[in-house]
C-alpha cells in the first residue's frame, strides 16, 4: 500500500465506517506509516532478535495489516456489472461479450476500476493486468489492456483454448528438476545418497516431487495421452531409482512399492472430491456444482448425479462432467461412507475387488 494510499485509507474509513470508531482512525494511519509502529522482531525459544523496520505497505506477519487491506478494497466491485472474483490482491472481471452490449459492458467495467484506482490512489500493477479471450465465438475486441493467450490463477496456467498442456509441461518440468538433482531440496536424491533404499527415496518422492504433479490436479487433469505420459514419466523415473527395481517393469515396480500410477491416483482424487461435494463437506450452494439425479429407478444408490449436456470435447473432460458416470456406478457401501477416511478405505477395497476379477 503506497504511502499516498494511507491517507486515502483514512478517508475511506471515514466515508465507510464499517463499525470503526472514528477516533481510532489516526491510530490505524500511524500503524501504517509511523516507523515506531512498523518494527518487528522474531522470538525463538524465548530469545528475541533485534528490532527490524517493516517497509512494506501491507505489514507482513501481522493480522491487522491484511485485514485493513481487505477493508480498503471491499468496495472495488461496487457498480461493476460483470462477475468479480477477489482473492487476496488479485481481482478478475468476467463478462460475456458475444451478446449485444457485452463489449461495451466490459469496457465500462474496466473504466469503473480505473475510477476506483484514481479515487483511492491505490494503483494497479499494469504489467500484470491482462485480458484473456475465451470461446470460439469471442469477437476479441481490443481493450486498453494487454492481451494474453495464457494466464496464471493460484499457481495454475490457464490458456485461452482451455487445454492443459502448458500446465502439464510446467508440472513435469518442476518435478523432474526436483527429482534430478537440479532442485535445491531434492538435489541429494540423484547423486548424493549412496543407498537408494525405498525407505529413503520414496518418502522424499512423496513429500517433495509428487506434490508438483498433483497440485490442484482435479482442476487441470490431463486427458490427452501425451500430457498423461509426460506426468507419468516422472514417477517412472523415480521408481527406477530404487535399489533392485531398475530392471523390472513399471507395473511391477508399482506393485513392489505398493503405489498407484498417477492416473489411478487422479481417479481416486476425483471420487474423493466428489464425495466431499455430495456430502456437503465443501461448503458450496446446493446445486451449483452437481445436480442430483431425479429418477424412480431403484437400481443403484440414492446419491446419483445428473450429467449435463455439452457440445465441446473439452467440456466432456471437466471435473463436473467426467466424474458423473464413475460416481453413479459405485456400490452403495462406498458412497454411503460417513467420513472421508471411511470413503477412501471403501474405495480402495472396491478397486482391489475389481482388479482381482
Amino acid at each position: 500500500m503506497p504511502c499516498r494510499s494511507v491517507v486515502s485509507f483514512g478517508r475511506f474509513i471515514q466515508a465507510n465506517p464499517i463499525g470503526f470508531n472514528v477516533k481510532n482512525i489516526p491510530v490505524l494511519i500511524q500503524y501504517l506509516i509511523n516507523r515506531l509502529f512498523r518494527q518487528q522482531r522474531v522470538v525463538v525459544n524465548g530469545v528475541y532478535s533485534a528490532q527490524g523496520l517493516v517497509t512494506s505497505g501491507v505489514p507482513q506477519g501481522s493480522v491487522l495489516g491484511p485485514i485493513l487491506f481487505n477493508i480498503f478494497i471491499s468496495d472495488i466491485a461496487e457498480g461493476i456489472n460483470g462477475k468479480v472474483c477477489l482473492f487476496a490482491d488479485d481481482t478478475k472481471i468476467c463478462n460475456r461479450v458475444d451478446v449485444p452490449g457485452g463489449i461495451s459492458q466490459m469496457t465500462n467495467d474496466l473504466g469503473k476500476l480505473k475510477k476506483w484506482w484514481e479515487l483511492w490512489q491505490l494503483s494497479f500493477n499494469v504489467d500484470k493486468c491482462k485480458i484473456m479471450h475465451l470461446g470460439r465465438k469471442n469477437p476479441r475486441a481490443e481493450y486498453r489492456i494487454f492481451d494474453t493467450s495464457e494466464g496464471w490463477d493460484l499457481g495454475v496456467i490457464i490458456s485461452e483454448d482451455l487445454r492443459v498442456s502448458s500446465q502439464c509441461n510446467r508440472a513435469a518440468g518442476n518435478a523432474g528438476r526436483m527429482l534430478g538433482n537440479a532442485g535445491r531440496m531434492l538435489g541429494c536424491v540423484g547423486k548424493g545418497i549412496s543407498s537408494r533404499k525405498r525407505e529413503v527415496l520414496m518418502p522424499l518422492y512423496r513429500a517433495l516431487v509428487r506434490p508438483h504433479l498433483e497440485y490442484c490436479v482435479q482442476y487441470w487433469r490431463p486427458y490427452l495421452q501425451k500430457d498423461i505420459d509426460i506426468l507419468e514419466r516422472v514417477q517412472r523415473r523415480a521408481t527406477k531409482m530404487v535399489y533392485g527395481l531398475k530392471e523390472k517393469s513399471y507395473q511391477e515396480r508399482l506393485h513392489d512399492l505398493n503405489m498407484y500410477s498417477l492416473e489411478k491416483r487422479r481417479d481416486r482424487g476425483d471420487m474423493i472430491e466428489t464425495f466431499k461435494y455430495v456430502k456437503g463437506i465443501h461448503k458450496v450452494e446446493e446445486g451449483s456444482i452437481f445436480k442430483r439425479k431425479q429418477s424412480s429407478k431403484t437400481r443403484g444408490h440414492s446419491l446419483r448425479l445428473e450429467g449435463q449436456r455439452f457440445k465441446s470435447n473439452i467440456r466432456k473432460h471437466y471435473f463436473t462432467e467426467r466424474v458423473v458416470d464413475t460416481w453413479n456406478s459405485l456400490p452403495v457401501e462406498v458412497v454411503e461412507a460417513k467420513t472421508v477416511i471411511e470413503f477412501k478405505q471403501a474405495w480402495d477395497r472396491h478397486k482391489a475387488i475389481l482388479n482381482k476379477r
